[in-house]
């Protein structure tokens, strides 16, 4: 008996609920025996080279069928590479649609072998990839209709290379961790941290000064410097510089350049250690940033040491960037030089010279009173 065509039978049905669908092009599922399906986990921009492949891609839908529900007809929009006979499928959706999809494309594969046509697939499961589902810890299989995953049994020295890298992440001196064949650092908290393989993964208690910073993470691993090793405050110490309006390459500035640090213990407050001196930058609540300073005593025209309590600097207002600049340019010996009076060079005067100015002066008395003199004879005469 002939197998018939699910197309040939449903096509009028399926007119009407195609037009509403919002595809370039439909295929049933009985027509995906010379195409390949991808499936893929996450989201479809996370596939190797989907940037270039992105711009081949058209909404294709699927017509398949599940009789065993009221409304049997079904489509499922997917992204396909129609030149190259390619569809991108999710792994949630495919899971959703294979176990009805498979038997379209089964029908496809009978009726094509009834036609004499020579085919390089057996059943629906070949034309499925599921190679990007492959994980080092386990396989994905296709059973019962949907992907499913078997453990593998791992290498003893993968397993120790996991082991060192769970007890890096774990060591809190460690602030930078990065994978040896990629060109970016990462902080501990950052999500890419996950996907690194173990045998790759590297850490490190300085900067990796040839790689650069993750761009997810780099605020994070900012923060983590400034505030090293009070670890805890730093949501803390981010909302209040992040309220400052403190960007990311500001923060870059003040942790490795300034090498400012901060604390935090007081509501409102911010503790910055800088060069030499401690400070205490006031509030952040009322929007008007008021500047402190350790107290110290002086022991000597250059000498010093650090007391208790802070006193007001006379710096105050809304900009947090004067005001870092101004703590990271503090220093003692640069407060004692601003602070020195303004001393005129001594001026000696010779015996000599005082004769010159005084002869000077009496020759100009001399002549005014002859002037005058002159004068008063020719009224006179």
């Amino acid at each position: 008996m002939k197998t018939v065509s699910e197309k040939t039978i449903y096509a009028k049905e399926v007119e009407d609920i195609l037009a509403k669908i919002d595809a370039e092009k439909f295929l049933w599922g009985e027509e995906l025996y010379k195409t390949k399906i991808i499936v893929y986990p996450g989201k479809i921009k996370e596939v190797p080279g989907y940037e270039i492949e992105k711009k081949n891609l058209i909404n294709v839908g699927i017509v398949y069928l599940d009789l065993a529900k009221g409304k049997y007809i079904k489509t499922s929009i997917v992204r396909c590479n129609w030149e190259k006979e390619l569809l991108y499928i999710a792994e949630c959706d495919f899971n959703a649609i294979w176990r009805c999809l498979r038997k379209s494309v089964d029908l496809g594969i009978r009726i094509q072998r009834e036609k004499g046509e020579e085919l390089h697939i057996k059943k629906a499961e070949d034309i499925i990839d599921i190679s990007l589902l492959q994980r080092r810890r386990s396989c994905a299989i296709i059973k019962h209709g949907k992907i499913k995953y078997v453990t593998k049994e791992l290498p003893p020295e993968y397993i120790k290379a996991q082991a060192k890298k769970q007890s890096s992440l774990d060591n809190y001196k460690n602030k930078y961790f990065y994978d040896i064949t990629a060109e970016v650092y990462h902080d501990k908290s950052c999500e890419c941290i996950k996907s690194i393989d173990p045998v790759n993964f590297r850490f490190s208690e300085v900067l990796p000064e040839y790689l650069k910073p993750c761009r997810k993470c780099r605020r994070k691993i900012y923060l983590r410097e400034v505030c090293y090793p009070y670890v805890k405050i730093i949501p803390i110490v981010d909302h209040y510089l992040s309220k400052s309006g403190i960007m990311n390459y500001q923060l870059e500035k003040y942790a490795y350049d300034f090498k400012l640090k901060f604390r935090y213990d007081t509501p409102n407050e911010l503790i910055v250690k800088g060069k030499e001196d401690t400070w205490i930058i006031k509030g952040f609540d009322e929007n008007l940033l008021v500047l402190w300073h350790n107290n110290y005593v002086k022991t000597g025209p250059n000498e010093r040491y650090i007391t208790n309590g802070f006193h007001k600097q006379g710096l105050e207002g809304k900009n947090i960037y004067l005001i870092l600049e101004y703590v990271n340019d503090y220093t003692y010996a640069k407060h004692l030089e601003a602070a020195k009076p303004s001393e005129q060079p001594e001026i000696e005067i010779t015996n000599d010279e005082i004769r010159e100015v005084n002869l000077g002066v009496w020759s100009r008395v001399t002549t005014f009173t002859q002037q005058i003199y002159d004068k008063l004879r020719s009224f006179f005469h």
